[in-house]
């Protein structure tokens, strides 16, 4: 019949404005999942973008290659000193050190963490994680879609998200790792505000706030970026809910069934006052669920964004603000969205990439088809998900562009997003997500024998049953769909590629001198905090490991007094501490470390307790030696390069110098374990009522 809807076929709830009923919706269980052929096809066919990866070597000259390697190199040696949650990097800015992890995502150098201790080196388990990123983005856009739209849908929107041009230029061109990893949570996202919109159960929104926390602590820019849109989705979809039970004729109610506490009575007529309150209450209830879902994942990973936001002023902005990263040189020609160009250089100011920044051919012709599919969609919520979508996708796009320059001069992120062609990350979902529109269909399925029995159809049984006249997918099911996914696969294939060479000596291999030379060579990695005023280019400490030697303590002896009347040994030191013997009889002598002060470093002195036979070997007994602490002495700073000045009392004591978590970094740290208590607590207890 023209013009008939297509039903969603994950689901077999009719949707409530058209039938004025609601039945249960299909569930899927892990047995569901881990044995259901389209997910299994999902993750065959994208196994084609992990071929660059399965080449030996690795491709050093990616624009963040080498960081993604030295920042999990920085991580790992944090973690052997016994640092579960590291906060500074010790190598960061020729040795001198940056509290990097503590305004950086930790999220994918876990990942990579886990890996190198399983016996990874440090090189492969990057690798790896990109491949694993790859993977589960196509399988969180698979089971989103799938719960939209059906199983077929699912298929090819994770293809389109995987092939996606943006993406494989993240994942080769790029070298993005924690961008990388944020493509698998914002379909998780996605999914678990609509359920906490359109169908909130408390196992749902606790997975829905778990995955948003791990946006969190994958990219905080990204997360930043995507919030607001996300903010907008759900603000939409329930004026959209709300607005549609206001237009119901006499009051009544959309949803009897799920809808308890309505006072309204059919073929009733409120006064027009007590109707608008009612639904502006409905509207506050209706919000609640997503806002607790909001607030549960910012509390599970209150550890990260906390201290991250207000002690993010303690850090010298402008390096990365500032000159090369300054905004407004980097807006994509429109022409450039289409272009098949491709290229590995820099982003540079006008429209003479030495990169691509296209949409995909695959991708804009299934988002373009999808105008006319998508009103053809029976379901009004998913429908109206889709519209929001498709103008999401229209507005991201004009920011990229230089027309948009007035929108991003008064707004706040434009400091931070650095280039308007990130916003591709943002717009890579939603074009992935409409494209799985030309597989939608309906079907054939006796609902109300399936109610009455309370028994649910797999996504992939009610997908392969024949679909009824009038109520069919755009394209014939099987052949259709493999020539669709090929055809994805297809005009994708000459931008799967990668350049895979040696390390350069500046790069590598891996180690505490390359990464040096590499800070040297590139100017990365060379971070400072607000107290620096001039911004160093090189160090004694890396000069020291250049020539074959090692970092054993950070203290600055060319500080001390010429006359040698201050006395220093430095006994042990690791990535967030040093010990130090430190004896003076003079008044007023401090002790400099080449190390940039920021909050959470604390100086504390401790009594000598002897005996004093000059005898400070660690393994013959000098922790015996060391008394209870006497003071904790305010440290300074040299008012140039922003190093660390700890005054001394005059005879002999132990001197400690230590990074620990400033009161905010305490705050974040409760808020998150009760945060993820609260979460478990609320799983297991919905478990058991669902037992």
């Amino acid at each position: 019949m023209a013009g008939a809807r297509i039903q969603n076929p994950e689901s077999r709830v009719q949707n409530p404005e058209t039938t004025g009923q609601s039945t249960a919706p299909v569930h899927h269980s892990p047995f569901t999942i881990r044995h259901s052929p389209f997910i299994w096809l999902t993750l065959l066919l994208s196994l084609p973008a992990l071929a660059p990866l399965l080449q030996p070597g690795y491709y050093w000259g990616a624009h963040d290659a080498r960081h993604s390697v030295y920042f999990l190199y920085e991580f790992n040696k944090a973690i052997q000193d016994g640092i579960w949650y590291p906060r500074w990097a010790p190598d960061f800015a020729f040795g001198y050190g940056y509290p990097f992890f503590n305004i950086y995502g930790p999220l994918s150098s876990y990942t990579g963490e886990f890996l190198h201790l399983a016996g990874f080196d440090i090189v492969t388990a990057v690798k790896i994680v990109f491949g694993l990123s790859v993977l589960l983005s196509g399988l969180t856009m698979f089971l989103f879609v799938r719960r939209l739209l059906g199983p077929r849908a699912g298929l090819v929107s994770a293809l389109v998200y995987v092939y996606l041009p943006y993406h494989l230029f993240d994942l080769y061109v790029r070298a993005a790792l924690a961008e990388s990893v944020g493509f698998v949570f914002i379909p998780l996202v996605l999914w678990g505000f609509f359920e906490a919109v359109t169908r909130p159960r408390l196992a749902a929104l606790v997975w829905a706030a778990l995955a948003y926390a791990g946006l969190m602590f994958t990219s905080n820019l990204l997360a930043l970026l995507f919030t607001p849109i996300l903010g907008l989705y759900v603000a939409v979809m329930l004026l959209w809910q709300v607005v549609s039970e206001w237009r119901m004729p006499n009051g009544e109610s959309p949803e009897p069934s799920e809808s308890p506490h309505h006072t309204l009575r059919r073929n009733s007529a409120p006064h027009p006052n007590l109707r608008f309150t009612f639904y502006v209450l409905r509207l506050i209830k209706a919000g609640l669920a997503p806002l607790g879902v909001l607030l549960l994942g910012l509390g599970v990973s209150a550890i990260f964004w906390l201290p991250a936001i207000l002690e993010y002023k303690y850090v010298r902005v402008d390096q990365w603000v500032g000159g090369r990263f300054a905004f407004g040189d980097d807006f994509v020609e429109l022409f450039q969205l289409f272009s098949p160009k491709w290229g590995f250089g820099a982003s540079i100011p006008g429209p003479d990439d030495d990169t691509g920044f296209q949409l995909g051919l695959a991708a804009l012709l299934l988002f373009v088809l999808s105008f006319w599919l998508v009103p053809r969609l029976a379901d009004a919520r998913i429908r109206r998900s889709f519209y929001l979508f498709q103008a999401v996708t229209i507005l991201l796009i004009f920011l990229t562009t230089p027309a948009s320059y007035g929108v991003w001069a008064v707004l706040p992120l434009s400091t931070f997003a650095q280039f308007p062609w990130r916003l591709l990350v943002v717009i890579a979902p939603f074009l992935a997500v409409t494209a799985g529109a030309v597989m939608a269909g309906e079907p054939p399925v006796n609902e109300q024998l399936a109610v009455s029995n309370e028994q649910a159809m797999t996504s992939e049984q009610i997908s392969s049953a024949p679909l009824p006249p009038g109520a069919r997918s755009l394209f014939p099911v099987p052949y259709s769909l493999i020539i669709l996914c090929a055809l994805i696969l297809l005009s994708s294939y000459p931008y799967i590629r990668a350049e895979v060479r040696p390390p350069k000596p500046t790069e590598g291999p891996v180690s505490q001198a390359a990464l040096f030379r590499f800070q040297q060579s590139s100017d990365e990695m060379t971070g400072q905090t607000a107290w620096v005023r001039r911004i160093p280019t090189w160090s004694t400490l890396a000069e020291q490991v250049i020539r074959g030697g090692q970092i054993d303590t950070k203290v600055n002896y060319t500080a001390l007094p010429a006359d040698q009347s201050v006395g220093v040994y430095s006994m042990e030191m690791d990535s967030v501490h040093e010990l130090l013997w430190v004896g003076t009889e003079k008044e007023g002598q401090v002790v400099t470390f080449f190390v940039p002060y920021y909050p959470g470093w604390t100086a504390t002195i401790y009594q000598d307790l002897g005996p004093h036979d000059g005898n400070l070997d660690r393994e013959k007994g000098p922790v015996t030696r060391i008394g209870p602490p006497v003071s904790r002495p305010q440290i300074r700073t040299t008012p140039v390069e922003g190093w660390m000045q700890v005054p001394i009392p005059t005879g002999s004591h132990f001197l400690e110098l230590r990074f620990e978590d400033t009161p905010v970094r305490v705050a974040g740290r409760w808020i998150t374990f009760v945060s993820l208590l609260l979460a478990m607590g609320l799983l297991v207890w919905g478990w058991g009522r669902w037992k």
